[in-house]
């Protein structure tokens, strides 16, 4: 009976020790090194932005602010994830979301064929909307009279083949950011600015001598991410239509937008129940 009192306890702790194995592999894979939604770091989500696209991105006292830096936290917090943002230049930045630099970008772009060759997008963010600034002393009042001008535009941007197909004879000069382009404008180095409403309605704003042509609607604009990167694309569109539902979508837009510059009525139409920013606000 001696002898057989070694061999069972062999025999326990053997089982014993499969067991730990066994349940130490079953918390790996739940716990909290899973990464299920292929995020560049586990549990964090890192995403870069532009700092010049103000109200949309910028840096206000040395740190992210607008309303995509608001939004994109709305959303983090849904998900569950701290987030991060990189300031970058818009032309490299889905590259580098393909290449798993970014996870995404705290940025509405808009979705194109070519565009969708290098990532993959969420669901609407919004819908682009751009207008044609020129000096009031030289005004181009429609998108049309620029034909035979040069027109600035942010680098990389899509809104430039769209107005080259619109216009063939428009001469397009390139600029970093806003601020340049804005700047050419004042000095007469170009005729027009090319760019959306809300930082049309920011630049007229600051620059009284400017003005602006009517808007027109350009394309969806949304949150890329990498194309093997499904499940993260799928937290990222959940909680984009749960900070819709829950209005805190509209309201950060009333926050961060001019009085008068809506919410695209596109965006409302592709999802139904959304609400409008109050009158006047």
């Amino acid at each position: 009976m001696n002898a057989a009192l070694p061999r069972r306890r062999f025999i326990l702790a053997t089982v014993a020790t499969f067991a730990a194995l066994s349940t130490a592999a079953c918390g790996g894979a739940s716990g909290a090194g899973r990464n299920e939604l292929g995020t560049i770091t586990a549990g964090q989500l890192k995403l870069a932005f532009r700092s010049d696209d103000k109200p949309t991105s910028f840096v206000q006292d040395g740190k992210p602010a607008g309303f995509m830096i608001e939004l994109t936290q709305a959303m983090a917090k849904k998900m569950g994830v701290t987030v991060s943002y990189v300031s970058t230049d818009f032309a490299s930045m889905l590259p580098n979301v393909r290449n798993h630099t970014y996870d995404s970008a705290a940025f509405g772009t808009l979705v194109t064929p070519p565009r969708q060759q290098v990532t993959d997008f969420t669901s609407a963010v919004s819908f682009g909307q751009a207008q044609l600034i020129s000096r009031k002393s030289a005004q181009l009042p429609t998108i049309q009279s620029a034909n035979g001008k040069t027109v600035a535009i942010t680098r990389g941007s899509e809104l430039i083949p769209l107005l080259q197909k619109q216009m063939p004879g428009i001469t397009v000069k390139e600029f970093p950011n806003i601020a340049a382009s804005a700047n050419a404008l004042t000095a007469h180095q170009v005729d027009g600015l090319f760019t959306g409403t809300t930082t049309t309605a920011q630049l007229l704003t600051q620059h009284p001598d400017f003005s602006a042509s009517p808007a027109i609607t350009t394309a969806q604009t949304s949150f890329p991410v990498a194309k093997d990167r499904p499940a993260l694309k799928k937290a990222l569109n959940s909680a984009l239509t749960a900070i819709i539902a829950d209005g805190t979508y509209t309201k950060l837009f009333a926050k961060w937008n001019p009085p008068g510059v809506l919410i695209p009525a596109s965006m409302l139409a592709a999802y139904p129940g959304m609400h409008q920013r109050p009158a006047g606000s």
